[in-house]
């Protein structure tokens, strides 16, 4: 006897033949599987509060430990499973563009093909629906100054039909999303003299490619020259970069003059759970996500070296110079109790700024925490992404590392 499918259910069996479904797929709200992540969120650190719990302390449990480190894994295969659901295509959001980019060709006047591919990688539904903005800005971008003429183009060799692509692909628990152009690349010279007419660069000042592409970031910078319906305002890249911190993402931007830019955004495969390194300075506790962390080491004095300008440390780890963010002069606090650079652990972090190095007095073990977001005062606390709930029920501070390193001297 056949089992009729559930209501609101979807099968691609042949309800004809009587075989059993291949697959059948359940119609579930958003908002449902947001609740069961936040219920899983909880029995984690519900767990977390039992196995911890002080009244243990002391006493030798051997089966009570077996079971335990059974059901955190139980909570942990648990915790992957509901992130899972959340999971949609990312070509949900790509195929959104080939309507914008048939506007942008009528209203620019320039041929554009726009190529999508890596369309079935899955990303969380909550970082999908904050996609979309930001990647009209790229875009938009691409068409209007990246992308030259149709006759400009045939000067130079190319085809008079730009083109776009649109990438994605999980890398390790990260999704890499590019977009790509084949136009002009970035005018160098224009943003150095638009930034050092805004005060965001010295007039003697030369800085490299790297550093000068962040100044596209400030809020209402722009080059061009009047404001259009498609750009002048300066508030598109602005808008990117504020959605990334907020998904705790990276951008990366490669161009090359007459050849294109390329755009790489680097996001959390899911914001709801963090595979994170904890971390104590002082009496505080500090989270920060595994992706980011280099390398870990106690430096030797030899490796130390104090710059002069503003009183710099940095480390010399395999003939590169390392810069170091002390926690405490980062927010202003007393540095007496700081013990010497040489006496602690040096977590080195990649950043888009290149690689920094951030003191700690411990390390403890890795863990899967979940965030929550940072409400009312906390808010205003920099560098950070958010709070992590720990196994022990204590609360870490999320860095940004990003943040950390784009605000050192």
């Amino acid at each position: 006897m056949n089992t009729p499918a559930p209501p609101n259910a979807e099968t691609d069996s042949d309800s004809h033949t009587g075989t059993a479904p291949a697959g059948i797929f359940l119609r579930i709200q958003a908002e449902k599987v947001s609740r069961l992540m936040d219920l899983v969120g909880e029995l984690s650190l519900t767990v977390a509060e039992t196995v911890n719990s002080p009244d243990l302390a002391g006493m030798e449990l051997i089966e009570f430990e077996k079971s335990a480190h059974r059901l955190r894994m139980v909570v942990r295969e648990i915790q992957d499973a509901s992130a899972d659901l959340r999971l949609v295509p990312v070509g949900d959001v790509f195929k959104r563009m080939r309507r914008m980019v048939r506007e942008l060709e009528r209203q620019t006047g320039k041929s554009i093909e726009l190529t999508l591919e890596g369309e079935d990688t899955e990303i969380d539904k909550a970082v999908v629906d904050r996609l979309y903005e930001p990647l009209v800005h790229i875009v938009r971008n691409s068409a209007d100054h990246g992308l030259e003429p149709a006759g400009e183009r045939e000067q130079v060799g190319k085809s008079p039909t730009g083109r776009i692509t649109l990438a994605a692909a999980q890398v390790g628990n990260e999704i890499r999303i590019v977009i790509a152009d084949d136009g002009r690349g970035l005018n160098r010279q224009k943003i150095l003299q638009r930034a050092r007419e805004r005060g965001l660069v010295g007039m003697d000042e030369n800085p490299e490619d790297a550093s000068l592409w962040k100044v596209i970031f400030q809020p209402g910078f722009s080059t061009a020259e009047a404001v259009t319906h498609l750009s002048g305002r300066g508030v598109g890249m602005d808008v990117l970069n504020s959605t990334m911190k907020e998904l705790r993402g990276r951008i990366a931007i490669d161009t090359r003059p007459g050849e294109g830019t390329r755009v790489t955004l680097s996001i959390p495969l899911t914001l709801a759970f963090l595979d994170s390194l904890i971390m104590r300075v002082g009496t505080r506790l500090y989270a920060t996500p595994v992706n980011v962390v280099n390398e870990i080491f106690q430096p030797e004095t030899a490796q130390i070296t104090r710059i002069s300008v503003g009183g710099t440390e940095v480390v010399k780890v395999r003939n590169e110079l390392i810069p170091v963010c002390h926690l405490q002069h980062f927010y202003g606090e007393p540095d007496n109790d700081i013990a010497p650079l040489e006496t602690r652990i040096i977590v080195v972090f990649n950043t888009s700024s290149g690689r920094l190095g951030l003191p700690v007095d411990e390390i403890f073990d890795q863990q899967q925490v979940v965030m929550k977001p940072l409400l009312g005062p906390l808010e205003q606390i920099r560098a950070s992404l958010g709070g992590a709930l720990l196994a022990t029920g204590e609360i870490a501070i999320v860095l940004d590392c990003e943040q950390l390193a784009g605000e050192q001297p």
